[in-house]
């Protein structure tokens, strides 16, 4: 409290206080001063002291004028105890009622002055007193005098009284304010700590490191946060350099551009990395502010540290999804078409070689053992090629069973490429030799792999990263239709052919529904001559290319969904022709080839179904030729398929007859009823023995089973005869019996039909579908 009042004593309303205490002494002095005027006998000491008292409250009015505060309070307390001293001294002394102007300057001198200038006024007034009690008073000998005397004390006590009280107010305004302004500067304080303490726990329990420096960049303070990350004690930080504990990672460079952004007040940004306290990477965005007082000054920076460990280890996620396989960990497709691409500029007198394996049977294996063992066989072959290919083999994998191993600056001419590239697949060759062992499975597995490769030559000489890839997928597609364990090297033949096929694909899907498929029948006679029927077959009438053979384009269309496209409008053409008078008066039957695909699919009954209740075609008349590799897949669907084709009235044939590896099995499971004998045995009947008693066994056999015979490539008159010598109810085809002609000149030259007299709806429905 001591300090409170002495801080206050030179305050505002305590100076204002003192001014106006002179100003009261000014009057009280004047007020005396005129009581000894108007008395009746004048003491020159009585005035004398009056006059000093208003002299002194002049001089202290001065004082605080010129703000010469302490020296006003001085001379207003002391001076005025001492007037007092000498008043009391005249008035009675020890007995004056003025004594009491002691407790009153003592009390002023509490409030203006503080304690140690109390404790001293105290042991002074004390001592006067003392003084007074063992000096005799003066005594005035004029009753006049006396009575003035009197009087002067009783008017300076009641002064001295209110100028204590009112300064003793005063005071205390002053103090209950003060106590008003430190309650609130405590409820400030609270709050301001309730902020900081905020601000302190989210600074210290801030999952990311935060560093305080001094300005010679001495660390100060590290959260929690960053102790855990590095590993560092508390104790082993502070007072250190931050260089050697926060920012070890900082270049020479970029320290030096960090500082000069501090120096000019800026902050710094950027990402290094720092070392942890045993050596371990830390990956961490850096942020570095000055930290500023009100005025300005900057007192601290403060340095914010981010962990970029899982950004770091998010982008080489990511950097391994794009270009590493995520199986084996060799590179992938997109790796190996970059790096082919950096090959044939970077080496650029050099030719390399480039080649494609891909795993025998995978799919069968896969189907067999399920994904988990294929991926196990996987990741062993692709640990078997980097086994026993050359340290500078760049091996990627870029398909399911897909490998392709790049030989770089192998030799300087494309045939010695070749021989070296040779080389290098019969290694391979022989170390699959040895079978895999799996974990996850007990037997050992023996693996073969079909290859394809290409000479890959640089971009000076022409070549093409895109393309060496290309070639050598055709290259090993060539290889796998060779065999198993194939080894095929690109020709330029190979890439024509493989364009000329996508082209067909294309123009085919586009060709059917523009109307350029042509249906084309081939006749179908007994024994005598007479037509029983016919084999409908297609032609494609391309608009550049002219009339396409379909042993080019029905492979092409096998392969993909195009036969089934292509089937269903063979179908819908035949039924169209079976509707039409000329077929249905005389009875005759239409052959149509179904493919595996067709007759397989989920649709095939009901679109064949639907057909026949658009076109009103005879079922009866109708036959359908399928061959085994249509049925060996599934043959117990296969035979619940043609039980109920033979309920609706369709007839089956089993095409080919004797060149699969399962007639007499198809023969004996299947309900047909036509057997369709191939060309390769009839062509030689006529001459070789062999033949001849296979197609006379083919006979006897269909015969017993009471199978109608249908012999293909009948071309010369002595095959017919020795053919219907053996059954005389064969049906014969062939070019002897009629090349395939165009639908509509079929049934001119064939049936004799006169397609001008010609007005049925379903005829002209099908003239204008074909």
């Amino acid at each position: 409290m001591q300090r409170l009042f002495v801080e206050a004593r030179y305050r505002l309303p305590m100076r204002r206080m003192v001014w106006l205490a002179s100003l009261w002494m000014l009057g009280l002095g004047a007020l005396m001063t005129l009581v000894w005027v108007l008395s009746d006998v004048l003491d020159p000491w009585g005035v004398g002291i009056t006059l000093s008292m208003m002299l002194l409250s002049l001089v202290c009015m001065g004082l605080a004028r010129a703000r010469q505060w302490d020296w006003m309070v001085r001379c207003f307390v002391w001076g005025h105890w001492l007037l007092a001293v000498l008043l009391i001294w005249r008035s009675g002394g020890f007995y004056s009622p003025a004594v009491i102007a002691f407790a009153a300057w003592l009390v002023i001198t509490v409030w203006v002055q503080g304690l140690l200038a109390s404790i001293f006024m105290f042991a002074a007034s004390i001592a006067v007193l003392g003084a007074f009690w063992g000096v005799p008073p003066v005594i005035y000998e004029q009753p006049a005098l006396q009575r003035t005397t009197a009087l002067m004390g009783l008017i300076h006590v009641p002064g001295m009284l209110v100028l204590a009280l009112a300064m003793s107010l005063q005071a205390r305004m002053i103090l209950w304010r003060r106590v008003q302004k430190g309650q609130q500067m405590l409820a400030t304080l609270n709050a301001s700590q309730h902020e900081l303490s905020k601000f302190y726990f989210a600074v210290e329990q801030n999952p990311e490191s935060i560093v305080i420096t001094d300005t010679t960049l001495t660390v100060v303070y590290v959260n929690d946060a960053f102790l855990a990350r590095t590993g560092y004690r508390r104790e082993q930080v502070l007072g250190h350099p931050t260089e050697s504990v926060s920012t070890n990672g900082m270049d020479f460079g970029s320290r030096q551009r960090a500082l000069a952004q501090l120096a000019a007040g800026e902050v710094w940004r950027g990402e290094m990395t720092n070392r942890a306290s045993n050596g371990e990477a830390l990956r961490e965005s850096l942020l570095i502010a000055p930290i500023r007082t009100p005025n300005g000054e900057v007192v601290n920076y403060v340095e914010l540290k981010r962990d970029l460990s899982e950004r770091v280890l998010a982008e080489r996620r990511i950097h391994d999804l794009v270009y590493l396989d995520p199986l084996t960990g060799l590179p992938n497709r997109h790796s190996l078409t970059l790096y082919l691409r950096e090959l044939i500029h970077t080496q650029q007198d050099d030719c390399h070689g480039l080649l494609l394996l891909d795993m025998d049977r995978f799919s069968a294996f896969n189907g067999v053992h399920g994904s988990q063992h294929s991926d196990e066989l996987i990741a062993l072959m692709g640990a078997r090629l980097v086994q026993v290919l050359p340290d500078d083999a760049w091996i990627a994998r870029i398909a399911a069973a897909e490998f392709a191993i790049v030989f770089a600056s192998l030799h300087r001419h494309a045939e010695g490429v070749t021989d070296q590239l040779r080389q290098y697949a019969q290694t391979l060759k022989k170390s699959l030799q040895t079978p895999f062992s799996l974990n996850s499975w007990v037997e050992t597995e023996l693996v073969s792999c079909c290859m394809g490769g290409v000479v890959l030559e640089s971009a000076r000489r022409g070549g093409n990263g895109n393309d060496a890839l290309r070639f050598a997928s055709v290259a090993l597609r060539e290889a796998k239709q060779k065999g198993p364990g194939s080894l095929v090297f690109f020709e330029p033949r190979m890439a024509q052919d493989v364009d000329r096929r996508m082209r067909i694909a294309k123009d085919l899907h586009n060709g059917i529904p523009l109307g350029e498929l042509r249906m084309y029948l081939q006749t179908q006679t007994d024994g005598r001559g007479h037509c029983v029927g016919a084999e409908v077959l297609v032609r494609w009438q391309h608009p550049k290319w002219g009339l396409v053979s379909p042993a080019e384009f029905i492979p092409v269309a096998e392969e993909t969904d195009l036969i089934v496209l292509l089937g269903d409008w063979v179908l819908r053409q035949a039924c169209l022709l079976l509707a039409t008078p000329a077929l249905l008066a005389r009875g005759l039957r239409l052959s149509v080839n179904v493919s595996a695909f067709q007759f397989g699919h989920e649709n095939f009954m009901t679109s064949l179904e639907q057909v026949l209740q658009e076109t009103g075609a005879n079922p009866h008349q109708l036959t359908l030729e399928i061959t085994e590799g249509a049925v060996v897949r599934d043959i117990d669907q296969a035979r619940i398929r043609i039980e109920a084709l033979t309920r609706m009235g369709i007839e089956t044939s089993l095409d080919d007859f004797g060149t699969g590896y399962s007639s007499m099995y198809s023969l004996q499971r299947l309900p047909i009823q036509e057997l369709k004998i191939d060309q390769s045995f009839v062509s030689g009947s006529h001459r070789s023995e062999k033949d001849a008693a296979l197609v006379e066994a083919m006979l006897l056999m269909a015969r017993r089973l009471r199978l109608r015979v249908v012999a293909e490539g009948v071309e010369l008159s002595e095959q017919a005869l020795q053919l219907v010598q053996w059954n005389p109810d064969i049906v014969l085809q062939g070019m002897l019996l009629g090349k395939p002609l165009p639908q509509q000149q079929w049934l001119v030259d064939v049936l004799g039909v006169d397609l001008s007299d010609m007005k049925s709806d379903v005829w002209s429905a099908g003239q204008s579908a074909a």
